[in-house]
């Protein structure tokens, strides 16, 4: 890998696809269309093509542990699909229990989870190019190049540690903000 090869990474990154509003129908959605929509718009979040972004095993339990708001029959609407997105999106950071409190502690009514799924769509791209910058700048500082296996483990470590203080903050604001008999 060239001096720079740790860019080509973060592109690769960083550069992932987002489900926004206008991909998500205004009709209710049986579970299976809800995982083809996942499956088929974040096909480029997985690892391996076997991967399974989400089962009906984890809207099941997304449902019997109350995360979710309760459905009518079998279809889920807007709001469901936007509540599993953001669950998507916390849930390689926070555990379920803890995106619970979120959803149980907050006063999240249809319209509020819409906009703030709209806000977060629209902040994805500042926080891409931040997220850039700040790995980027660790890198330069250091000049690691993933060259030699010992800028490959300090660069990993350093990466780690900012993975690490994120989650810490999020789990924090969860903490004070979302916790029951805060």
């Amino acid at each position: 890998m060239s001096n720079k090869g740790y860019e080509q990474i973060i592109n690769a990154v960083i550069n992932d696809s987002d489900i926004y509003l206008s991909d998500i129908p205004e009709i209710d959605l049986y579970m299976d269309q809800i995982i083809s929509l996942i499956e088929d718009k974040y096909k480029d979040h997985k690892k391996s093509p076997k991967d399974k972004l989400l089962t009906k095993t984890m809207i099941n339990n997304y449902s019997k542990e109350g995360i979710i708001k309760p459905i009518k029959g079998k279809k889920y609407s807007r709001a469901h699909i936007i509540q599993m997105l953001m669950i998507y999106s916390m849930k390689n950071t926070l555990t379920i229990k803890e995106i619970k409190e979120v959803f149980i502690s907050g006063n999240f009514d249809k319209d509020t989870l819409i906009k703030c799924y709209e806000d977060f769509i629209e902040d994805k791209s500042k926080i891409r190019q931040m997220t850039k910058e700040m790995v980027t700048s660790f890198m330069e500082d250091k000049n690691l190049t993933l060259e030699e296996d010992s800028d490959k483990l300090v660069a990993l470590l350093g990466i780690t540690a900012m993975s690490s203080y994120m989650k810490n903050i999020a789990q924090r604001i969860i903490d004070e903000y979302f916790m029951e008999g805060k």
